[in-house]
C-alpha cells in the first residue's frame, strides 16, 4: 500500500469528474472527495469496513455514504476501490518509480543535460500511458468483427479520451452494431477510421433499408465530416479529396 508521503499528488480529470458528479448535492460531493482522498493515500483502496468508512464522513447520514459507495465503488479481495482512481494510482506509482530510476541514472551520468533528462522522463511517462491504453485496445480488437489495419487502429485508440479508451467492450459492441447494420459491407469503415471519425457517438441509426445510392451519399457525408475535422485516411485519392473540399466550399 502507498502512503500519503510517497504519493502526495493526485490527478483530477475535470471532464470526467464533472460528468460523473454533476447530479450530486454539495454534501454528497464532500463525501465523495473525503473517500477518494483517503483511498489515494492508501493505494487507491478503502478498507472493507463500513463502520470505519462512516467515520471518514463525520455527521453525514449513513444512507448518504451508502449512496456514494453504491454509485462509485466496487469490492475485491483487497478492499473497496474505485476503478478510475485505482488505475490513476497505478499510473502515478509507475511514473514515480520511473522518475526515481531516471534520477539515479542521471547521477551516474553527470554529462547528461537537464533537457535530455526531461526527454527521457517524458518518454517513460508516454510509454507507461501507452502500455495501459494498449491493454484496453487489445480487448477492443479482440471484440471487433472486422479486423483490418490493426496498427492504425491502435494509434487512433491512443488518441481517444480516457472515458472512451477505458470502455473497450462497449466500443467493440458499438462498432459491431454499426457494421452489422450496413446493407453493403463494402462501405464499412475500418475500425481505425471509425475511431477517428468518432463513430461510437453515432448510435441508433438503422441503415439496413438504404438503397445503394443512399449508401453512397451516406458514405460521402461521413467522409465529409471527417474531412472537416482534418482527418485524411490513406485510402482517399487526391481526386476524392478535391471532391470533398469542393463540397465543403459550396457549404460555406
Amino acid at each position: 500500500m502507498g502512503s500519503m508521503s510517497s504519493m502526495p499528488k493526485m490527478n483530477l480529470w475535470i471532464d470526467a469528474f464533472n460528468s460523473d458528479t454533476c447530479f450530486l448535492t454539495n454534501e454528497e460531493l464532500g463525501i465523495y472527495f473525503r473517500l477518494i482522498f483517503f483511498a489515494w493515500s492508501r493505494g487507491g483502496y478503502l478498507p472493507d469496513d463500513i463502520d470505519f468508512i462512516y467515520c471518514l464522513a463525520p455527521n453525514a447520514e449513513e444512507k448518504t455514504v451508502d449512496k456514494i459507495l453504491k454509485l462509485y465503488w466496487q469490492k475485491d479481495d483487497k478492499g473497496i476501490y474505485q476503478k478510475r482512481l485505482r488505475e490513476e494510482y497505478a499510473r502515478a506509482l509507475s511514473i514515480t518509480e520511473r522518475n526515481r530510476t531516471n534520477g539515479k541514472l542521471n547521477l551516474g551520468n553527470p554529462n547528461e543535460t537537464q533537457s535530455e533528462a526531461s526527454k527521457s522522463i517524458s518518454k517513460s511517462i508516454s510509454k507507461s500511458n501507452n502500455n495501459i491504453i494498449d491493454r484496453h485496445f487489445d480487448k477492443f480488437w479482440e471484440g471487433v468483427c472486422y479486423k483490418v489495419s490493426k496498427g492504425q487502429a491502435r494509434n487512433n485508440y491512443r488518441k481517444l479520451h480516457q472515458d472512451w479508451w477505458e470502455e473497450p467492450q462497449m466500443l467493440s459492441e458499438r462498432y459491431n452494431k454499426y457494421y452489422d447494420n450496413l446493407a453493403d459491407k463494402k462501405y464499412a469503415q475500418h475500425p481505425s477510421t471509425w475511431l477517428s471519425a468518432e463513430g461510437y457517438d453515432n448510435q441508433g441509426v438503422d441503415r439496413k433499408e438504404k438503397s445503394e445510392e443512399e449508401m453512397k451519399q451516406w458514405k460521402f457525408n461521413q467522409d465529409l465530416d471527417m474531412r472537416k475535422k482534418g482527418i485524411k485516411p490513406l485510402s482517399w485519392s487526391v481526386g476524392y479529396i478535391r471532391e470533398l473540399d469542393e463540397a465543403i466550399a459550396k457549404e460555406n
